[in-house]
């Protein structure tokens, strides 16, 4: 067969540098490289920012999911704290999931955790709770850790039953909305345990004195007043709608 006779069909096919079919390269090789390429530069990409999350108010709808054990509530402590490190990392609001994450925050107080995880000068950790202990030291400054162990005096968060016999009270006396006021709010469970139909209703003002708490609380409920300071001194409204909370009982200074 002749050159001419072969021209009739593409003779670019049959040979040349151009044959790549001729030397092995199947019909869908160079789209999978061409494709894989793409995805290599996608990678090298910087992430998308995420969008911005809006301001919404921790709202407890049923219980916190407190652990039983001493360690897993510690352990819940330590997320919490490592938590809220990022979102102010990242100057964002919390997620609903994160908010419940905040949530089971509830500070150092018991006895077991406050004599695990306090020493005093010159003492160690309690035996069995050094890995926790560690983890606290690296979350936190010298200046927090002292104020979570003048926390561990006060530090007993209100259990939700009586948060919500507290509430029921509040609207049999005719609390319809208004300007409330939580003192020592901890985490600010009787904020989030407010009955839905006066939640818009309410503009809050709370008070906690612990600064890494205030903090937590501060992403909990991003659209009130939460203020990190002492109680006792603390300049306040002449007149609230509502004063409602359980703050600490003592003439001890903190």
């Amino acid at each position: 067969m002749s050159t001419s006779q072969l021209s009739f069909f593409d003779t670019s096919a049959l040979g040349g540098s151009q044959s790549n079919l001729y030397w092995g390269e199947l019909p869908g090789d160079r789209a999978l490289e061409e494709a894989a390429a793409a995805a290599q530069q996608a990678a090298k990409a910087p992430a998308p920012i995420p969008a911005v999350l809006p301001k919404v108010d921790f709202a407890l709808t049923g219980t916190r999911g407190l652990a039983q054990g001493w360690k897993e509530r510690a352990r819940d402590n330590l997320a919490a704290i490592r938590l809220l490190a990022t979102l102010e990392a990242e100057d964002r609001n919390a997620s609903p999931d994160e908010q419940a994450v905040l949530a089971r925050f509830t500070g150092f107080g018991a006895g077991e955790l406050a004599n695990s995880l306090f020493p005093r000068a010159g003492e160690t950790f309690r035996a069995g709770w050094e890995e926790i202990g560690s983890q606290l030291e690296e979350l936190t400054s010298q200046q927090e850790r002292a104020g979570l162990a003048r926390a561990t005096q006060y530090a007993h968060y209100t259990p939700e039953l009586i948060v919500h016999a507290l509430w029921d009270l509040a609207a049999q006396m005719g609390f319809r909305g208004g300007r409330a006021l939580e003192p020592g709010c901890g985490t600010g469970l009787f904020m989030a345990s407010v009955p839905p139909k006066l939640a818009p209703k309410t503009a809050w003002t709370a008070i906690e004195n612990d600064p890494l708490t205030a903090r937590i609380t501060r992403k909990l409920f991003p659209n009130q007043w939460v203020r990190s300071e002492d109680f006792t001194t603390a300049k306040l409204a002449e007149r609230y709608d509502l004063v409602i909370g359980n703050p600490p009982f003592s003439n001890r200074t903190v």
